[in-house]
């Protein structure tokens, strides 16, 4: 069987994944769970698939190890990633082999799909663009998640931004939530511009709590640029980071039973 995990995880990981085992009956080597893909809302380590800090990361929980966690509960592999690229590998039969998955909502993420396969970089940190230079108030350059604190869009006492009052901001008809909605549509270009000219995808697929709501205000902007990419919003959106992590869930599930079974008949032949 296999456990999927998503969101945060706090510190009480441990016994959340020995209740999760307990739920679908076993676990340890031989047990009932077969192997572990976990969707993390923080960065993830390539190499190890502990959860990496970032500053002004809004989902900072520690240093937390899944594997180190999850393994004495699992009889196979333990697999970590960022939600951004579980949700891109979510988008993958609607979007195709080649886009860049950008998720606007609370936390900002990237992630580029080439030949089918998401880029995670050397370290696993691909795609964390809240640190990306971009356009901000007054044409200053500034990191990408210095925009959201002058328009007032920010949870209190967190990087993270509030997805409601952005979109309040930006929806009213009168002329402050037109400069808003520019702004906005301007930072971001900023941002697919860059993806563009270092990843030359064929597509930009907007997800997010509030990315699809701005979409016309990114491409209009995203057009003022010399080169200039289709834009969609996001067909997966319920829970997006979960369904690219179950299906890879399942079909290393599939894999691991076929192997077993020619195992098997090889060893009785």
């Amino acid at each position: 069987m296999s456990l999927v995990g998503g969101g945060s995880v706090g510190g009480g990981a441990a016994e959340l994944a020995a209740g999760a085992v307990s739920l679908v009956g076993g676990g340890g080597p031989g047990g009932g769970v077969r192997l572990a893909v976990v969707a993390a809302a923080d960065p993830v380590d390539r190499d190890s698939g502990r959860l990496v800090q970032l500053p002004d990361s809004p989902f900072l929980i520690g240093e937390l190890d899944p594997v180190a966690v999850l393994g004495p509960h699992v009889a196979g592999p333990v697999v970590v990633d960022n939600d951004v690229n579980w949700a891109a590998r979510a988008e993958r039969e609607h979007a195709g082999d080649d886009f860049a998955y950008l998720y606007l909502g609370e936390g900002l993420g990237c992630a580029v799909v080439g030949d089918g396969e998401v880029a995670r970089g050397r370290h696993g940190l691909a795609g964390e663009i809240a640190h990306l230079l971009t356009v901000g108030p007054h044409g200053r350059a500034v990191p990408l998640i210095e925009v959201f604190g002058p328009l007032g869009v920010r949870l209190p006492g967190s990087t993270a931004i509030d997805a409601d009052a952005l979109l309040a901001a930006t929806a009213a008809p009168a002329p402050l939530a037109a400069a808003n909605r520019r702004a906005v549509g301007v930072a971001v270009a900023g941002v697919v511009a860059a993806v563009v000219a270092l990843a030359d995808p064929g597509r930009v697929v907007v997800g997010g709590t509030w990315g699809p709501a701005l979409i016309d205000a990114i491409r209009a902007a995203v057009g003022e640029h010399a080169r200039a990419v289709p834009l969609q919003a996001a067909a997966v959106t319920q829970e997006p980071a979960l369904a690219g992590a179950r299906r890879d869930a399942l079909e290393r599930l599939r894999a691991a039973i076929v192997a077993d079974a020619a195992a098997e008949t090889a060893a009785s032949a």
